[in-house]
Order: C-alpha cells, then structure tokens, then sequence
C-alpha cells in the first residue's frame, strides 16, 4: 500500500529525529511496517477530511502531525530497543531514562496541535475533539457526599 501523507524521501529521518535515535534503533523497515505508518496515516486522515487538496502551511501540518503520530506508535517500543547501559573493560556508558509511554503521549498531542492549526477552505478550523474525565461527583454508597 503506497503512502498517502508521508511520500518524500526525508520522513524516515523526521520520524528518527522525533525520537531522538539513529537507524540502528530504528530502521527504515520498522517505520514502513503495515502496523505503524498505515495506521498512523490513516489516522490523520480520519482527523482532516480533504488532507489531499491542502496546500502551503496547511500541507506542512498535514506531514508533520503524520510524522509525530508514527513516532508516538513507535515510542512504545524505545525500550526493548534501547539497551540501558554498555559496558566495556576499558569504559562505561549509560542511556538516558526516557518515560517512552509519556514521550508517545505527547507526540500524539504534539500531531493533534498541528491538525489544529490546519484551516479548511473559507478560513474556518477543523474541529479537534478531546476527551475529559467525569464531571459528576461519585455518590457514596451511604448517601453521603
């Protein structure tokens, strides 16, 4: 399946770049897998309808909210590929500790700031939905609040 957003030659290095790692963490096969940049594009399109006909600024966010939102489905996985610590008899390094869970949280809100910024044709934005805890307050089993 070819790709819809991401058709440059540049985006496998964006996606590295989001995550702060080289191709030898993450490969280009990792990033095209059907499990990571499909889904992640189709879930883009899904969020702005008419993404093929954007131009200019509005294209830009189109891309990079793709970028982000395959670097927030790989970022889960940062941890099994990034060992720890190496050592050697002659020198010691350790990795930095990356909350990879939060670090996947905010790129996904990092995409959905971009698709926020996108304006439909006529000047208006595109709707971006959230989602927030419960407002009712809990009532006690004993009738008391």
């Amino acid at each position: 399946m070819p790709n819809r957003i991401l058709t440059g030659t540049t985006y496998h290095g964006e996606i590295r770049g989001r995550l702060g790692v080289g191709d030898d963490i993450v490969s280009n096969t990792d990033i095209d897998a059907l499990s990571v940049l499909p889904v992640a594009e189709a879930k883009i399109i899904a969020s702005v309808p008419g993404y093929a006909s954007l131009t200019n600024d509005n294209a830009n966010y189109v891309y990079t909210a793709a970028i982000c939102m395959v670097a927030a489905i790989l970022a889960p996985s940062m941890t099994a590929r990034i060992k720890k610590s190496k050592k050697d008899f002659d020198f010691s390094l350790e990795n930095q500790t990356v909350d990879w869970g939060k670090r996947s949280i905010e790129l996904v809100d990092e995409a959905f700031e971009y698709i926020g910024l996108i304006e439909a044709v006529g000047g208006e934005s595109i709707p971006v939905l959230g989602v927030a805890g419960p407002t009712r307050v809990k009532q006690s089993q004993y009738g008391c609040q």
